[in-house]
Formats: C-alpha cells, sequence, structure tokens
C-alpha cells in the first residue's frame, strides 16, 4: 500500500485522531516560532479590540519593525509561521512548485545576484514549471522516483554537464529547502545518482576562440586610428585589456587609485556589473552598477607591462589635468564604461579590421592562450585570471599561432 492508501485506512479505521493530531500539531508549531520569534506576544485590553498582537523585524519601517495582530492567537501564531517560514508538515502538504516560490525570496535574500535568481526562474519556466512532478505532494515524491525523473530529464532534453549543473541547483535549492523548514522530514535528493551520460560539447576552435597571429596587430591598429578619430577611451581599453586580461566588468572598473607606477602593476578590486530587476507587471529593469568587489570576491594585483603602461599615460597627457584617484581610468562622456559598449566597439573593429565577431571575453582567452604559448606557467596564469580553479584556467588555454607556425614548431621537433 502507499502512504497515502495506509493513511485512508487508519482515518477510515479509527486508527488515527485527528483532533489529537491537529492539537499535537498546534503544539509543535507553537514552539517552532518560540524557538526564534523575540518579541512578545500580547492580548490586546480595548473597548472594541481584543486581538492578539506581536511585532516582527522590517527594515522598511522607520522603527524596524511592523505589527502583527490576530483575532486568536492560534491565528497570530499561524501567521508568524508564515512569516518565518515555518510550515505544519501535518496540515498541509507541499508541491516543488509551491517550494520553489518560497526558496525565490529565501535565495534572493542570500545572493548578492539579482542576475542569478532571474536566471533560475528561466530555467524553472523552461523545464519545471507545468511538469507533473512539481505538482505532486514532495512527501508523496520517493528517491526512485526522483532518480528516475532526474535522468528522464537529462535524456529527453539532451543535457550538458553545464546545463544540469544549473538545474540541479534548483532542485537541491527547493528539497534543502523544504528539508530544513519541514515540508519534508527525509531529503531523498541527497540520495539520488545520475548513470546517464551527458550531451558530449566539443570544444571550440582556436579561431573561434582566440585571437590568432596578426590579428591582434590588426585590431591595435584599428583601435588606435578609432580612438585619434573619436577620442572615445573605449579604443584603449580594448588595447590594454589584451596586456592584461581582466573580466570586461574589472576592467571598466578599474580607477586610477588602484594603479601603481612605480611598482608597475594594477589592483583588481572591484566590477561594473548589469543589475536585471523584475517589475510588479513582469516587465524588467536594466542598470549598470559599481560591485566593490570581483566576481570571485578576491582581489589580484596584475602586472602593468611597458605597452599597457604607455596606454596609461597617453590617457593622463590626453586628458590634461590633475587626475583625482577615484576617476575611473575609461571614461566616455564623464562616466565608466559598461561591457555593452565595450563589446560593441570591440565588434566595429573586427569588421573593420577584416574578422569576424569576437566578444571582449576572448581577450581574456587570448591574454591567458599567448602566456601559456609563452610558457608561463599554468598556475600563474590562474592567478592573474582570478580563477580559484585550474580546470576554469585550462578551458581558457587555446592555440594563439597561425597554423603555418605551428606546424613548423612540430616539424622542428623531431
Amino acid at each position: 500500500m502507499t502512504q497515502e492508501e495506509l493513511l485512508k485506512y487508519a482515518l477510515n479505521n479509527g486508527m488515527i485522531n485527528m483532533d489529537e493530531v491537529s492539537k499535537k500539531a498546534n503544539m509543535k508549531l507553537t514552539e517552532k516560532v518560540d524557538e526564534i520569534h523575540s518579541f512578545k506576544i500580547t492580548k490586546l485590553n480595548g473597548k472594541n479590540d481584543q486581538r492578539w498582537q506581536t511585532y516582527v523585524l522590517d527594515t522598511s519601517k522607520k522603527n524596524g519593525r511592523k505589527i502583527i495582530k490576530a483575532a486568536e492567537k492560534n491565528d497570530l501564531y499561524k501567521k508568524l509561521a508564515e512569516h518565518y517560514n515555518i510550515i505544519d508538515t501535518i496540515n498541509s502538504s507541499k508541491t516543488m512548485s509551491e517550494v520553489f516560490k518560497k526558496w525565490i525570496p529565501y535565495k534572493r535574500s542570500i545572493t548578492n545576484s539579482e542576475n542569478t535568481i532571474q536566471r533560475h526562474i528561466n530555467h524553472w519556466k523552461k523545464y519545471f514549471e507545468g511538469t507533473e512532478i512539481v505538482k505532486k505532494s514532495m512527501t508523496n515524491i520517493d528517491v526512485i522516483l526522483l532518480e528516475s525523473w532526474a535522468n528522464s530529464l537529462i535524456k529527453d532534453h539532451n543535457l550538458t554537464r553545464k546545463e544540469w549543473q544549473n538545474l540541479k541547483t534548483i532542485i537541491n535549492g527547493i528539497w534543502t529547502y523544504a528539508f530544513r523548514t519541514g515540508v519534508v522530514k527525509i531529503n531523498p535528493w541527497e540520495s539520488v545518482k545520475i548513470t546517464v551520460r551527458f550531451r558530449q560539447v566539443n570544444k571550440k576552435t582556436p579561431e573561434e576562440e582566440v585571437f590568432i597571429g596578426d590579428e591582434l596587430d590588426k585590431i591595435i591598429v584599428k583601435c588606435n586610428e578609432y580612438y585619434e578619430l573619436t577620442k572615445n577611451e573605449v579604443y584603449l581599453a580594448i588595447i590594454f585589456n589584451f596586456y592584461c586580461g581582466l573580466r570586461v566588468g574589472e576592467l571598466t572598473g578599474l580607477k586610477f587609485k588602484d594603479v601603481n607606477l612605480d611598482d608597475n602593476h594594477i589592483s583588481v578590486e572591484r566590477e561594473i556589473v548589469q543589475n536585471i530587476t523584475p517589475n510588479s507587471d513582469g516587465s524588467k529593469n536594466y542598470e549598470w552598477a559599481i560591485e566593490e568587489h570581483t566576481k570571485t570576491y578576491n582581489h589580484r594585483f596584475v602586472p602593468l607591462i611597458p605597452k599597457a603602461k604607455d596606454i596609461l599615460l597617453k590617457i593622463i597627457n590626453e586628458r590634461g589635468k590633475i587626475i583625482d584617484k577615484e576617476t575611473f581610468l575609461f571614461m566616455r562622456n564623464g562616466s565608466y564604461l559598461n561591457k555593452e559598449q565595450v563589446n560593441q566597439s570591440l565588434w566595429r573593429v573586427c569588421e573593420a579590421s577584416g574578422l569576424g565577431r569576437k566578444s571582449s571575453h576572448k581577450i581574456r582567452k587570448t591574454f591567458a592562450s599567448r602566456l601559456n604559448a609563452n610558457g608561463v606557467p599554468i598556475d600563474e596564469i590562474r592567478v592573474l585570471l582570478g580563477h580559484t580553479n585550474t580546470m576554469t584556467t585550462l578551458s581558457y588555454i587555446y592555440n594563439p599561432l597561425p597554423k603555418e607556425r605551428t606546424l613548423q614548431m612540430i616539424k622542428d621537433s623531431f
């Protein structure tokens, strides 16, 4: 018999007293609330108001709290339980879909990236929303059902390992949240095994991922031409990054206080990011903002080679005034640059140079690949790129040499 059939049998044969179950459930709920609720719960003694009341923290209020009231004490506890996301597992049977709606606000409260939240929402809509399993009570989902579903999901959508990791984050988040808030007593997801094969991803060719041979020289020449015509510092920023290999947000976030011309290095400490915030009507706001940290929350030093230093000296000379240390290295119309401006300018330069379009991220890969081709140790390249994992760095390495030169090196090896 299934759990549902056993429960029906017990109820029909008087084996379960629902009044007693309800009483115990309310006691358990009260105990959970009392563990975390720090304000007093009191009864009003007004002539026309005999309700129960208490406060909860609310940073949007001037005094940092808001009042909650209910006619009965039990009802007040239920409101508090909802506020703290304490779920009564006996009186409620939540689905994955319902818990996802609770998990998203929780996830938003513990992450700095709204873009990550929006990505979770988009993946949910694409792969999960409306499917049968997410509408099923989580208490009726066991490890076998979860395992079969997860493996089928990978096969049906022909997912790569990377795509699956994105979905796995959501599933794991839902089940962990459900377990921690009492929706389920055990977490079957922890025992799920993935046995199907992921779609193989063939590494792209060097021609697609980096600037090969004299392509770099062509880009630099054209950037200098465009800068002299427009005085738009985005073109100098593009050249500069071939010598530093920064994330584009880090490049645009550089300030003069990050530059040490005596010791010849720059300190990478912040980035410019695009924040996406949803509106109540379903639309989204896009806004560029300064984040006082890097993607990995670790600042690093990158050597300032002579060619990069010459670019900075050129900017200082062109601006022709004393530059405040808080001033951004690269600016346009009195403001910092952003990723979109850098990419559009790079595409323009690529097309004018007779090359296919390549994004600003390919500059970073070109930097790593050229260092590797010239014998710089892979761990030093990892540090310069700001990676925490060497495997990530290895995925950036391509052969930046022309095929003729590569072939000659192979011949010279024998």
